[in-house]
This record gives C-alpha cells, sequence and structure tokens, in this order.
C-alpha cells in the first residue's frame, strides 16, 4: 500500500482524501491472495487464544476445524477481512497525511514526526474499525456463548455476525477489546512508517547522488 500510496500522491496530489482512499483499496493491497492466505493462520491462532482452548498444537487445531466444520470454516471472516481493509487504510493513510502535515510541513526526514504519526494513525484506525474486528474475531472462533443465541448454529457473514454480536452484548459489545487493539496496532504502525521513511530516505538520497555525480 506504501506503492501505491506514493503513486497516488504524485497523479493527486490536491485531491487529498481521493489520494488516500484510492491507496487503500483492495487491487492496491491484494487482499484476494494475501488475505485469503492469511485467513488459516487467523482462524488458528484465535481458537488457540480463546479461554479454555481445548488445542494443545496448531495441527491439532487445523484437523479439528477440518474435521468437524470444513474447509469453509477457515473462511467465513473473509469478506468481513476485506471490508475492514478498505476503512482502516483509509483512515490510517489520511490520519498518517495529516499528522505529518502539521508535525512535519516541509516533509523531511524527520524520525521522531514518522514515529508519532505512525502510532497515531494506527490507534486511530484500529479504534474506528473494533465493530469489524470483532465480528471477524466471532466468526473465526465461533464462541459458545453467540452459538447458543443464533438458530443456525454457525455464523456465518458479516450481516449475521453484527447481528448476533449485538443479541449478545448491545453496542457495546462491537468496542470489546478496543484498548488491546488500539494498543496492538500503534507499535506496528510507528515501526512500519518509521522504515518505510527511512528507506525512502536512503534511496532518494542515494538517487539524488547519482545524478549529481554525473
Amino acid at each position: 500500500q506504501f506503492l501505491t500510496g506514493e503513486l497516488c500522491d504524485v497523479l493527486w496530489k490536491p485531491g487529498f482524501v481521493l489520494t488516500l482512499s484510492l491507496s487503500s483499496s483492495p487491487l492496491c493491497l491484494g487482499p484476494g491472495s494475501a488475505a485469503g492466505c492469511h485467513r488459516l493462520s487467523q482462524v488458528v491462532k484465535q481458537r488457540m487464544q480463546m479461554y479454555n482452548s481445548p488445542y494443545q498444537r496448531v495441527t491439532d487445531c487445523v484437523r479439528a476445524v477440518w474435521r468437524n466444520e470444513g474447509a469453509g470454516a477457515f473462511y467465513r471472516s473473509y469478506t468481513t477481512q476485506l471490508t475492514m481493509n478498505i476503512p482502516f487504510q483509509a483512515i490510517h493513510f489520511m490520519t498518517y497525511e495529516f499528522l505529518q502535515e502539521q508535525l512535519n510541513p516541509h516533509r523531511q526526514y524527520n524520525p521522531g514526526s514518522h514515529v508519532v504519526s505512525g502510532a497515531c494513525a494506527g490507534a486511530v484506525a484500529a479504534a474506528a474499525t473494533t465493530p469489524l474486528d470483532v465480528c471477524k474475531t466471532l466468526l473465526n472462533t465461533q464462541e459458545s456463548l453467540a452459538l447458543s443465541s443464533n438458530i443456525s448454529g454457525h455464523i456465518t457473514g458479516m450481516a449475521n455476525a453484527f447481528r448476533t454480536v449485538y443479541q449478545v452484548g448491545g453496542v457495546t459489545a462491537y468496542f470489546r477489546g478496543v484498548q488491546a487493539r488500539v494498543i496492538y496496532q500503534m507499535p506496528s504502525t510507528a515501526i512500519a512508517w518509521s522504515v518505510y521513511e527511512f528507506f525512502k530516505y536512503i534511496l532518494t538520497k542515494r538517487q539524488e547522488e547519482r545524478r549529481a555525480g554525473k
């Protein structure tokens, strides 16, 4: 998404929101392949992290899910993940660019501003998309309390997940775990933006030196 963001920034510099929205499109992120491969690991990870999880090993979890629920269980949250990627990346990029305009208006390499902007951008995007993450987690884990309130026995689809979350815990249930999600995302996005800006600075500097040497 960084590459696409840079390309859009060059092509549509005046269109701030349009530029950042385009940079977060699913075609730019490649979710068809990346998110698809990521689904299996997410389902296994979240089921093993559940309280009183019956699984001791990754292979045990994979076999149990495959045997009891079929291969489709690994992709119940696929559309929710794709739907979450778009607003998350749009908010993420817009917040980062906005903070850079405030903290680093001349757009020079400034590690401190990149860390702060990246961390804050991740925090805002994570908090705003927590309801989608809650629904994604429910689809992945098929938590027993939620299943008992669901007539079909299995929770499938984003709309069904949203209804079930509301039935179980009301509006506040959509924001359970928001603090943990924000704390997780802040260092992740801070590091990502810092590394990206560092290599961008190094590569740009080398390119300028080569041009000057000719």
